[in-house]
């Protein structure tokens, strides 16, 4: 996991990352307080229109949990699944290209939920590389006047059997076999969180 990606939260295309200091490249910058108290609602009125968010705090990952504990929290689990071409399986959903992920259910460990998830929405059946996540994303979101912060575990996959059969009930249009080419133009119309995990993946597999 890129240490540098570990406490960032994406507002939609807007990301808001925790710092011991801020980057030049941020758009702007709140201070967290003496104790790493940071204003939920400072923070969602600049990804209003900032679309890189600085916090900086004397220990970003205190900070980073004492910001969270602000949201409703939802587990959820994903899978970077490849082929034995090396290409990568991707989704079509809500007008954009995404891999496949879903909520964790009660009682269910992480690897299970997103294996699981990885068949109901593709029809693809997979196994696990390696014992641990590849990498976790966060994404806040307002659903219907509760903020709810989406913690994401995402596995690397080897996809070992089935067919393409997209989940049309959960609004999945199309699938994909993505070689590199292809897998850059889709990430075009992507979310930036898929963009990390994609990092994520090409560096593991870069050793």
């Amino acid at each position: 996991m890129l240490q540098s990606k570990i406490y960032t939260i994406y507002f939609g295309q807007h990301r808001v990352a925790f710092l011991e200091d801020a980057p030049a490249d941020a758009n702007s910058t709140i201070f967290a307080d003496e104790d790493g108290a940071v204003s939920r609602a400072k923070v969602i009125k600049k990804v209003e229109t900032d679309k890189f968010i600085a916090i900086v705090a004397k220990n970003p990952y205190e900070a980073f949990c004492r910001f969270g504990r602000e949201f409703a929290m939802v587990e959820a689990a994903g899978g970077a699944v490849l082929n034995d071409r090396g290409e990568l399986l991707m989704i079509s959903l809500r007008e954009r290209w995404d891999l496949p992920k879903g909520h964790i259910e009660a009682g269910e460990e992480p690897s299970v939920a997103a294996l699981r998830e990885v068949r109901e929405e593709t029809g693809i059946v997979a196994e696990l590389v390696g014992d641990e996540p590849l990498i976790e994303t966060w994404h806040a979101y307002d659903t219907y006047g509760r903020w709810e912060l989406k913690r994401t575990r995402w596995w690397q996959m080897r996809a070992t059997g089935g067919e393409l059969i997209p989940q049309a009930e959960e609004g999945i249009r199309d699938i994909a076999w993505c070689d590199k080419d292809s897998l850059q133009e889709r990430l075009n119309f992507s979310y930036p969180t898929i963009k990390m995990v994609v990092e994520a993946l090409e560096e593991r597999r870069r050793g």
